[in-house]
């Protein structure tokens, strides 16, 4: 993004969310925490069966900032689009409902749009797992590159992570258009290619860092070639697919084999390893709710969060 500096006054951060009771009351609690820095957080429902439409609403009692939509259309890209769409923030943030950011995040997305990056379009951040048995070692790791200078520092990207990111309203607008509603791509890899087409920079940035749910790690390696499919597919819409990028793409499909075998008998509650957690069924990111989970009640949900 070229140019004269761009406003980055107010955030504005949508968080798309499909059966998530279990997940999007700490998602919430942590960004309430940073109201004064937050203009507003809208939680786009598509099409929950569960008790998501309840937590969300009791946070609504008692905070003005989060507000409830609804779209019908299956699928992230829809339901990112309408809470971009609704959205009166200078920037748009987006994380997924598992997500949890940790302080500081909003404000980092601000000064360094404002200032540093005043002609960067879009940011993306650092994520570590929590209730996760190498979370430890990824902290380690993010450390020693960030000394290093190899991530962050608002380095030059060409993707962003859904889970942690925010553009401009200005880039949101220039791409909307080119942008695909695919199921069957990653959107938001999708996102971040249409706006490398309209010659939009994205950085990422040291102190954009959140907490996610190692629930990803345990997609059963079956259905994570379906994940890495969806990838190729998106770098062939973009014309941008390579040699390189499909050896890497397979390449992350055999690592998540050992990342599988490494979250499969861990027991998050118990923070140890379990043979029974190990022969229980496979707690993949499409059932994030467990049964114990939905007993939780609406007041324990938003408890528990603050």
């Amino acid at each position: 993004m070229t140019g004269s500096a761009v406003s980055a006054k107010s955030l504005s951060v949508v968080v798309p969310a499909y059966n998530e009771e279990a997940y999007i009351g700490p998602c919430l609690a942590a960004l309430v925490a940073q109201s004064d820095d937050i203009h507003e957080i809208i939680v786009v429902n598509n099409n929950s069966t569960d008790r998501t439409v309840a937590v969300v609403e009791a946070f609504m009692r008692t905070n003005s900032k989060v507000t409830l939509l609804s779209e019908r259309a299956p699928g992230v890209a829809h339901a990112r689009n309408t809470g971009f769409r609704a959205a009166t923030g200078d920037i748009l943030g987006r994380v997924d409902a598992d997500t949890r950011v940790k302080p500081g995040w909003a404000r980092a997305v601000l000064d360094y749009l404002s200032v540093d990056g005043a002609h960067v379009g879009g940011v993306t951040g650092l994520n570590v797992p929590y209730d996760s048995p190498v979370r430890s070692l990824k902290a380690w790791w993010f450390g020693r590159h960030l000394k290093k200078g190899t991530i962050g520092g608002g380095r030059r990207v060409t993707n962003l992570h859904g889970a942690n990111m925010a553009i401009r309203r200005a880039a949101w607008r220039r791409v909307e258009p080119l942008l695909s509603t695919d199921a069957e791509l990653h959107e938001d890899l999708d996102l971040a290619l249409c706006l490398g087409k309209v010659d939009v920079q994205l950085a990422q940035l040291s102190d954009m860092n959140v907490e996610l749910s190692p629930r990803r790690a345990l997609t059963p390696p079956s259905e994570f070639g379906e994940y890495i499919e969806c990838g190729i597919r998106t770098f062939e819409r973009h014309d941008s697919m390579t040699d390189e990028k499909r050896k890497a793409l397979r390449l992350h499909w055999w690592w998540h084999i050992l990342v599988f075998a490494v979250y499969r008998p861990y027991d998050p509650r118990k923070k140890r390893y379990s043979v029974r957690y190990l022969l229980a069924p496979v707690r993949s990111r499409e059932l994030p709710v467990s049964a114990e989970a939905t007993s939780v009640t609406i007041e324990d949900a938003v408890e528990r969060a603050s």
